[in-house]
């Protein structure tokens, strides 16, 4: 039993510190863009259940990440069948 409440608080310790580095990263990256012009990209690839929803890539970028979202499709089909 104490493992699990030691598991349980090591979770919640997890999740502040990383709300916090988040909180902390989007302050520093606000004051780095305000001092310079800098271009601020962002890329990735979210999952909604088994349905990739991809942005921020150029074309052939793009067809990589499609590419990359379709093979993790197929392989969360073949695990949860």
């Amino acid at each position: 039993m104490q493992t699990f409440m030691l598991l349980h608080y090591l979770g919640w310790i997890l999740l502040f510190i990383g709300i916090l580095l988040v909180c902390l990263s989007a302050s520093s990256a606000s004051k780095d863009s305000a001092s310079e012009n800098t271009r601020i990209e962002s890329k990735g690839i979210i999952f909604l259940g088994p349905i990739p929803i991809i942005w921020g890539y150029g074309k052939k970028g793009w067809m990589i990440a499609g590419a990359l979202g379709i093979i993790l499709l197929l392989i969360w089909i073949v695990f949860f069948i």
